[in-house]
């Protein structure tokens, strides 16, 4: 029994031998296996470093090439901004000086209407009429418009109510008084006109204003 357990552990030896010789051929004879945790220790080859090396090397480059891209494009858009700027500035000084050469004229004629020596009123009104006129003319080659309100139902978009007065010959609303004129620059409102509204008369009022209509109709008949 002890010749045959002997000859049957020889066998199992002979087996296991061979099962690692066959492992072995199998696998890259530079890897080696930790026992303990099962993972390879086998290092990287000057191929597979290099190809990293070239991988990240490519990716610097790119992030590079696109950080040069933004400077350049907010540098573009710096310069855009400011010739903008540039731009309009120049826009707005050469309206002003046409609008100063068309206004000069009218200064020139109001000082020659005070440095005459009249006594004729209706002659220095026809002066100032012209001038008004003269100037309306050149608001308008600007887009500049008089806002129309005497009359009209008040509107807060183009008007500013200074006071009511309530009355009775006209509309609870409506414009009796303007105070100021209002500008419309095209289809914007620059400065409201300022205006007095009309408001509805308290029933004591309008008992008064009854009163005196029919007093004077009264003296009117007699």
């Amino acid at each position: 029994m002890s010749s045959e357990k002997e000859v049957l552990t020889d066998e199992e030896q002979q087996a296991q031998d061979a099962a690692e010789e066959a492992a072995s051929s199998t696998n890259d004879p530079e890897a080696k296996i930790d026992e303990k945790t099962g993972e390879s220790d086998t290092e990287e080859t000057p191929a597979q470093e290099s190809e990293e090396v070239d991988e990240l090397t490519a990716a610097r480059l790119e992030a590079a090439q696109f950080q040069d891209r933004y400077l350049r494009a907010a540098a573009e858009l710096e310069n855009f901004r400011k010739r903008t700027v540039k731009a309009r500035a120049e826009t707005r000084d050469d309206t002003l000086r046409d609008m100063l050469l068309q206004i000069a004229p009218l200064l020139d004629n109001l000082r020659r209407a005070l440095d005459q020596e009249t006594d004729d009123a209706a002659a220095v009104r026809t002066g100032v009429e012209i001038i008004v006129t003269q100037f309306r003319e050149i608001l308008s080659g600007y887009g500049l418009q008089e806002i129309e309100a005497m009359g009209k139902p008040f509107d807060p978009n183009e008007h500013e109510a200074m006071m009511q007065v309530p009355t009775a010959e006209h509309p609870p609303g409506t414009v009796i008084q303007e105070m100021e004129k209002g500008f419309r620059l095209r289809d914007r409102v620059v400065r409201p006109s300022r205006v007095i509204v009309s408001s509805e008369l308290d029933a004591d009022a309008k008992q008064d204003d009854k009163t005196n209509t029919t007093e004077s109709d009264e003296e009117g008949q007699a």
